[in-house]
C-alpha cells in the first residue's frame, strides 16, 4: 500500500484575543507613564538646580538683592560722569560712588582668549591681496 501523507494546510496566525490586545494597551500606557515620570523628574531637577544657583549667587553677592547703597538717584552722578551735587542729608559726601568700587584693569590689557587667530589673519591678508 501506498501511503501518502496528506498535505498540511498552512497554519494561519490565530486571531488576537481580547487578552492580547489588553496586554498591548497596558504596555503602551505604562510606557507613556514612564516617559511622563522621567520628564517630570528632569523638570524638578532643573528647578532645584536653578534655585541652588540663585541662592548661591545671593550668598556670594548680597548687593544683588538690593541691599546695596541706594545712592542719590542720579545715575550719571553714580557713574562719575556728572559732578556730585551735595545733598542736605550728606553734605560731606562729595566723592562720587564710583570711587568706592574696585579699580578697573588697565585698558591695554588683552584677554588671551579674545585675541585674533594669527592663521586667520594671514588667510585674510592673502585673500585681500
Amino acid at each position: 500500500m501506498n501511503m501518502k501523507k496528506p498535505k498540511a494546510s498552512p497554519v494561519s496566525p490565530q486571531p488576537l484575543g481580547p487578552n492580547d490586545s489588553m496586554r498591548r494597551l497596558q504596555i503602551g500606557i505604562a510606557g507613556v507613564m514612564a516617559v511622563l515620570l522621567l520628564v517630570g523628574l528632569a523638570g524638578l531637577i532643573g528647578d532645584r538646580a536653578r534655585e541652588q544657583v540663585a541662592s548661591d549667587a545671593v550668598t556670594a553677592n548680597p548687593a544683588a538683592m538690593g541691599e546695596a547703597d541706594k545712592g542719590s538717584g542720579a545715575p550719571l552722578e553714580e557713574l562719575g560722569v556728572q559732578p556730585v551735587t551735595p545733598t542736605a542729608e550728606a553734605p560731606a559726601a562729595t566723592q562720587p560712588t564710583a570711587a568706592k568700587t574696585a579699580p578697573l584693569p588697565p585698558a591695554t590689557a588683552k584677554v588671551p582668549d579674545l585675541e585674533p587667530d594669527p592663521a586667520l589673519q594671514r588667510a585674510r591678508n592673502k585673500s585681500a591681496q
